[in-house]
C-alpha cells in the first residue's frame, strides 16, 4: 500500500455528538491556489450548515475586482457564498446566508469545499480573509 499519498479530497471531520464541527481556511491574495483552494478537510454527508463568516484581516486591492467565493458546486463553487455576499475590500465581518442549513451539502457522500479568489484588473498587492463554516453532522442520522 502507498504511504505519504494525496486522497482523492480531503476526509470530512465527523463527531458523533450532537455538537457543532468547523472547517476554517485563511486565503491570502497571493496563496498558490487562490484559484480553487480546498479546506482541509470536507464537509460530512448530511451535514447542517449553521454560520458562516468570513473575517477580512487586511483588504483585497485588485484593480477592477475582488471576488471571493465559497462552495461544493464544481465549477462555480458558490452555493455557500457568491462574491456579492462577502464585503472584501474592507477589513470587516461578512455573515453570508445562502449556504445555510443543508443546501451546500450532499445527502450521501462528503463535500469537498472551496473558496476561490480571482481577481480582474491591476494585480492585487494585498488581501487575507479568515473563513469559518460551522456545521452540525456527520452521523447521517
Amino acid at each position: 500500500m502507498a504511504t505519504n499519498t494525496t486522497p482523492a479530497f480531503p476526509p470530512a471531520r465527523r463527531d458523533p455528538r450532537q455538537v457543532t464541527n468547523t472547517l476554517k481556511r485563511t486565503l491570502n491574495f497571493n496563496d498558490s491556489d487562490a484559484a480553487l483552494a480546498s479546506f482541509a478537510n470536507s464537509l460530512p454527508a448530511g451535514a447542517f450548515i449553521t454560520n458562516v463568516r468570513v473575517y477580512v484581516v487586511t483588504a483585497f486591492n485588485a484593480g477592477t475586482t475582488n471576488p471571493i467565493t465559497i462552495g461544493g458546486n464544481a465549477t462555480t463553487y458558490n452555493n455557500i457564498a457568491q462574491s456579492g455576499d462577502i464585503t472584501n475590500t474592507a477589513a470587516t465581518l461578512s455573515s453570508p446566508t445562502r449556504g445555510l442549513g443543508l443546501a451546500a451539502t450532499s445527502a450521501t457522500a462528503d463535500t469537498p469545499i472551496f473558496a476561490t479568489y480571482i481577481p480582474t484588473g491591476t494585480a492585487a498587492t494585498a488581501g487575507q480573509a479568515v473563513i469559518v463554516i460551522e456545521y452540525e453532522g456527520g452521523n447521517l442520522s
